[in-house]
C-alpha cells in the first residue's frame, strides 16, 4: 500500500477537512499476497473523532478512471449501510475500558452520531 496523489479527488476531499475529517489516499498495486491474487485497489481512509472520543475511520474505494464519482457512490453506499447496532456490538466487550464509554446508551448515542457524521459528509461533499 502506498500513499498517492490525485488532484481531482484531493480537491473534493479538501472540503471534508472543513468538517474536521482527515484523509489519506492509497493505492495497492495488483499482485499476489499470501498466495492470493489481488487486483489493484484505490481507496481513501477518512478519520474523525466521534463525540465520545472514538477515533473513527472508514475506507472508501474509488476507481482511478472516475475518482470523484466512484468515491461519492461508495461513500453514499457506506452511509446507507452503516449499522448502529453492529457498531455498538463491536464496542460492547470494551465497555468502560481504555476510554470506551461505560454505558450502552452512550455507545448507542455515539454510534448514531457517527452515522450522522457520515451522512453529513456525503451531503456536504
Amino acid at each position: 500500500m502506498e500513499e498517492i496523489r490525485n488532484k481531482e479527488l484531493e480537491k473534493l476531499l479538501e472540503n471534508a477537512e472543513g468538517l474536521d475529517w482527515s484523509y489519506t489516499i492509497y493505492q495497492e498495486p495488483e499482485g499476489t499476497y499470501n498466495g492470493w491474487h489481488c487486483d489493484e485497489r484505490n481507496y481513501v481512509e477518512l478519520e474523525k473523532y466521534s463525540p465520545a472520543g472514538e477515533d473513527f475511520s472508514m475506507i472508501i474505494d474509488f476507481d482511478m478512471d472516475d475518482p470523484v464519482h466512484s468515491f461519492m457512490d461508495d461513500l453514499k453506499e457506506y452511509s446507507e449501510d452503516f449499522d448502529v447496532d453492529e457498531h455498538v456490538e463491536m464496542w460492547l466487550p470494551s465497555r468502560g475500558k481504555g476510554g470506551c464509554p461505560g454505558s450502552i446508551s452512550e455507545l448507542v448515542q455515539d454510534a448514531e452520531a457517527i452515522r450522522d457524521m457520515i451522512v453529513e459528509l456525503y451531503q456536504y461533499l
